[in-house]
């Protein structure tokens, strides 16, 4: 903190007791005695222990901390889903129900580990979308309130208040409106962020009807709690030059269009955008990991801050891991017809009930893998297999190998992409073989592998983009 080093911005936050206001440690304002700071692991606790958000830094703007990412266990689950809405959805006894505990020691885990109840850590997610809604749309503060979260708009008020030591109107920008029915937001991700490379990757495993790419755009339909969605990640301005998109980049932000068809899934189609993007990404941390092994060092400094691309449906993935290019016919058959602006967005992908008792040879699937995908289908469909970012890696990976069909690779490239998990390295993959022998390694790729931990899933990424 004293140093202001821009690395532990989101690792913790300092409250400063004589001012009652928390900061990153990066903060530009004068530092303060030592006595009189406290010292937090997430924003929610420092808010739930009477602080509220400096309005030079924006604590409460920054991207998470990376670690919740790296690590799968109860509380980093626990984080992922409190942050994806699932309070707000379900309540409190609905997530523990999910993660399987008592809501009890959901708490005290909790508590123990980041300093705030799951309540605290969903009333400051409210209050952290509401105010991306009020400073980024011209939405009438009402609809933004319920769209965060809040049950009343009084509830919004005070939480505004508490938060961020305003009331919500005079955190109004002026901006030009919005088009009918969309809604523009402002997502901040730790820079650098090699935006080729990410839109390569992204186009070349991308869904027809679901998915498209441009040079500068990434777009998709999306299946919501409540409803459909289409999302349009623009990154062009910061790579053509114009002065005011040359700064938004310089802080890290990338432009999301939404268009929902409930505004209520607004918290879960942001955290649904950065995980596609990856935007909670550290790329200084993976950097000093990876940045001085001889071998793959040399890519990850020519490519500080490549991502691992996520995906937008977890059963979407995974099917199309199984059955490649004959993935649109599927969509096309059994996927949801959606009208939007776009004429290459038209369907939103099959779910799993639709699959499940699908003629899936009449689509032109080999038996064997028809019946592997209705398989999946079924087993997605009742519950007994979950591919999101709240399940357990491990027993999500064991269900999926118990699938007849399913093999190693597979599972790799789903906890890669759909769990989340930045330490996978299918060390089979043709691809990761020759990019290592291009290096000079031409065996023993899954030994030189472990010295990668816990970011073998960048690690990967790199050697695939060398290629």
């Amino acid at each position: 903190m004293s140093s202001r080093d821009g690395r532990f911005d989101g690792r913790f936050v300092v409250a400063v007791t004589s001012t009652h206001v928390y900061c990153r440690p990066s903060c530009p304002s004068r530092t303060p005695r030592r006595e009189n700071c406290r010292f937090f692991r997430v924003p929610a606790a420092a808010e739930a222990a009477g602080f509220r958000a400096c309005r030079r830094c924006r604590p409460d703007a920054e991207p998470d901390s990376a670690e919740w990412n790296v690590r799968g266990d109860l509380v980093a689950r626990a984080l992922r889903l409190i942050g994806g809405g699932a309070v707000d959805r379900e309540g409190v006894t609905g997530l523990a129900r999910r993660l399987v505990v008592s809501e009890r020691h959901l708490h005290r885990q909790l508590v123990a580990e980041v300093g705030a109840g799951p309540q605290a850590l969903a009333i400051n997610r409210r209050a952290r979308v509401a105010r991306m809604l009020v400073e980024s749309s011209t939405l009438p503060l009402a609809e933004i309130a319920f769209a965060a979260g809040y049950s009343s708009v009084r509830q919004f008020n005070e939480g505004m208040r508490t938060a961020f030591g305003q009331p919500p109107s005079a955190l109004r920008r002026s901006r030009p409106a919005d088009a009918p029915g969309d809604l523009d937001v402002r997502l901040r991700y730790r820079a650098p962020l090699p935006v080729g490379p990410l839109l390569d990757r992204l186009a070349a495993h991308a869904v027809p009807g679901v998915e498209a790419v441009d040079a500068d755009r990434y777009h998709r339909t999306l299946r919501l709690p409540r409803g459909s969605g289409v999302m349009t990640a623009e990154f062009g301005p910061a790579q053509t030059g114009d002065a005011g998109s040359a700064r938004a980049a310089s802080r890290g932000e990338v432009t999301v269009r939404l268009s929902l068809a409930d505004l209520r899934d607004v918290t879960a189609a942001v955290q649904r955008c950065r995980e596609i993007l990856d935007l909670d990404c550290d790329p200084a941390a993976i950097g000093a990991e990876l940045g001085t092994d001889p071998l793959i060092g040399p890519l990850v400094r020519a490519r500080p801050g490549l991502r691992v691309p996520g995906c937008g449906d977890g059963f979407e993935l995974t099917v199309r891991a199984l059955v490649g290019r004959r993935t649109s016919i599927l969509v096309t058959r059994f996927g949801t017809a959606l009208r939007t602006p776009d004429p290459r967005l038209t369907h939103l992908f099959p779910t799993p009930a639709a699959l499940a008792d699908a003629d899936l040879v009449a689509a032109g699937l080999a038996p064997r893998r028809a019946a592997t995908v209705r398989a999946l289908a079924g087993a997605v469909d009742a519950g007994d297999i979950v591919l999101d970012r709240g399940a357990d890696r491990a027993e999500c990976v064991a269900a999926l190998r118990a699938v007849s069909g399913i093999g190693p690779w597979t599972t790799a490239y789903v906890a890669m992409r759909a769990l989340g998990d930045p330490d996978v390295f299918p060390p089979g993959d043709p691809g990761l073989r020759d990019a290592a022998r291009r290096l000079g390694l031409p065996a023993g790729l899954a030994a030189r592998a472990r010295h990668w931990r816990p970011w073998r899933s960048y690690a990967a990424v790199h050697l695939w983009t060398s290629l």
